[in-house]
């Protein structure tokens, strides 16, 4: 087995991360298969942060024979074992499943602390950066949520022109060549190593895409900058804020709102210019009769206990109804679109009204839990 150490170049996106980064490890392996009973792992890469140097460093426990096996996962447990985070893309699926097999094969046994990170199936303490991403994929018009197309959508480009599976014939000749001390085996070693190197140096930009996650949570800090009157599909509000989160992209986001049951009346659309530290939401309004259902303790029928109001509301995409908010109002008692009355003073930024609707807006576009 050898050890290759190396530092990492600071990643072209920052992400600020919820846990204190000297506390995460990286970790992403490389096989020649994806079945652990019928494939070799030749390849173990753990990239931390040293706060000494204020830098990004990778560990590289490479088999540089068919035998290395067993060494290369007791050398990447060793240093798992000192921390309390394990990231990884796609790590809970492949990675962390084919490890444990091969540990079950060799007899090795991983000590607690490794095993309650190794088996974390509710994503606290071994963190699944695909999985955090899948569900913003389409939101972001993301066509594949695959590492290299992720990286592409950030626009980053990387050295490593190689597949894992490209890579696979790789080390197949690389321990051939080895093996009879051939001159190509360095060159064959130093694709193998680049290959690991850039999949796990491009992890931290990658988990940039996951600020967007930040901002649509309800804890996000935001201001609203400014009201006007918009011109999108009609009758519509522009609502502009600025937010604190640092994204590393900018882009439109557009939502349907849920149709109603009333065929006659157009669900339209949320529509969000996203910059760096500010955005603009564009939402369609509605102007008529509409109906507040009261909660129903009795046995009279829900449908039947309401009052009608007339004026002009704004709709959401979200039924959730946060504590001290105001009336939702529906077209009918099963829809699945409500509404909220625009406030007298409509263009007052410091109504409240305006921060607390982006706020349940943002928080509504995508599952975050």
């Amino acid at each position: 087995m050898k050890i290759i150490d190396s530092i990492i170049t600071p990643p072209v996106f920052n992400y600020t991360f919820p846990q204190d980064k000297e506390e995460i490890l990286f970790f992403d392996i490389e096989t020649t298969g994806l079945s652990p009973k019928t494939s070799s792992l030749y390849m173990i890469g753990a990239m931390f942060f040293d706060g000494r140097c204020s830098s990004w460093k990778l560990k590289q426990f490479f088999a540089d024979n068919y035998k290395s096996e067993a060494e290369i996962i007791k050398s990447f447990l060793e240093i798992l074992g000192r921390y309390k985070y394990l990231y990884h893309f796609n790590g809970k699926t492949f990675d962390i499943p084919y490890i444990l097999n091969k540990c079950e094969k060799y007899g090795i046994k991983p000590d607690s602390h490794c095993i309650s990170i190794l088996n974390d199936k509710d994503g606290i303490y071994s963190v699944d950066i695909l999985a955090l991403i899948r569900p913003l994929k389409k939101l972001l018009s993301i066509q594949k949520a695959s590492q290299p197309e992720l990286e592409r959508w950030l626009g980053i480009m990387r050295k490593d022109q190689y597949g894992g599976g490209q890579l696979i014939s790789v080390y197949s000749q690389y321990i051939q060549y080895k093996t009879i001390a051939n001159g190509k085996a360095p060159e064959l070693e130093g694709l193998l190593l680049l290959h690991n190197h850039d999949d796990i140096k491009h992890m931290l930009d990658v988990c940039s895409i996951l600020s967007y996650r930040d901002l649509f949570s309800s804890a996000s800090d935001i201001a609203i900058t400014d009201i006007t009157p918009g011109s999108r599909q009609g009758r519509c509000i522009n609502i502009y804020f600025s937010h604190n989160v640092q994204i590393p992209k900018e882009t439109t986001i557009i939502k349907p709102f849920p149709a109603s049951g009333e065929e006659t009346i157009p669900a339209g659309e949320l529509y969000m210019e996203l910059g760096k530290d500010n955005a603009i939401l564009s939402v369609p309004l509605f102007y008529g009769n509409l109906k507040y259902f009261y909660p129903v303790r009795k046995k009279a029928a829900a449908k039947d206990c309401y009052i009608k109001k007339e004026g002009m509301f704004i709709p959401s995409i979200t039924l959730i109804q946060p504590e001290n908010y105001n009336m939702q109002f529906y077209i009918t008692y099963h829809d699945q679109i409500c509404f909220y009355a625009l406030p007298d003073e409509t263009v007052n930024i410091k109504n409240p009204f305006w921060c607390n609707y982006v706020k349940l807006q943002l928080s509504s576009l995508v599952k975050t839990t």
